[in-house]
């Protein structure tokens, strides 16, 4: 929605709003601002012309087609507003998303620089932290993500594939597929015997 558009559906609405404000308004400027009948304030705005203004406004809201418009539009701005969070929040959970990807590929291409060694999981110590930071994260979006067992098996191919497949399809914005993806992989881990 164009900002224009939503500024003028909140700007009509905020105009229907002042008469249903008009009665707390008027009793607050009686209260404080009116309240000395010799101060400057009430000499210049107590007149017919404000008198006659607070009349006619209260009449407006006592309306049937008013109220009518009044709830119609206070719809309308709900609506755009829910469509609007709506929209930041999968904005939002898309740039999680593709972080977390890349987070994905950069733990496959440090597993990939270590696997030539041998000592398995030992020489990954330094990553484990960063390992179950991603998988935890992984679980947050309801991806599926390995559990410690994944220390058990013989070497790190499982992890080092795991994490770049589902990171590629995460970084591609391909959300649907890297949970299919990431799912896809639970029986592997389960049958896979270990060391």
């Amino acid at each position: 929605m164009s900002k224009w558009l939503k500024q003028f559906l909140f700007g009509i609405w905020g105009l229907l709003l002042i008469p249903m404000i008009l009665p707390f308004l008027e009793r607050w400027l009686e209260e404080n601002v009116f309240s000395d009948p010799g101060g400057m304030a009430t000499t210049v705005f107590r007149n017919a012309l404000a008198t006659t203004v607070f009349d006619n406004l209260r009449a407006l809201g006592q309306q049937r087609w008013f109220k009518f418009a009044l709830v119609f539009w206070t719809g309308i701005v709900l609506g755009v507003t829910l469509e609007w969070l709506n929209r930041k929040s999968d904005e939002k959970k898309a740039s999680e998303l593709r972080s977390l990807g890349s987070k994905f590929r950069s733990l496959s291409d440090s597993l990939k620089t270590r696997t030539p060694s041998s000592g398995w999981p030992d020489n990954v110590g330094d990553l484990k932290p960063a390992i179950t930071s991603a998988f935890n994260s992984a679980r947050k979006f309801h991806l599926w993500a390995p559990d410690e067992h994944v220390y058990q098996l013989p070497d790190a191919s499982f992890l080092c594939e795991y994490f770049r497949c589902v990171g590629k399809l995460l970084e591609d914005g391909q959300f649907d597929k890297a949970s299919r993806e990431a799912l896809s992989w639970k029986p592997f881990l389960d049958n896979v015997t270990l060391s």
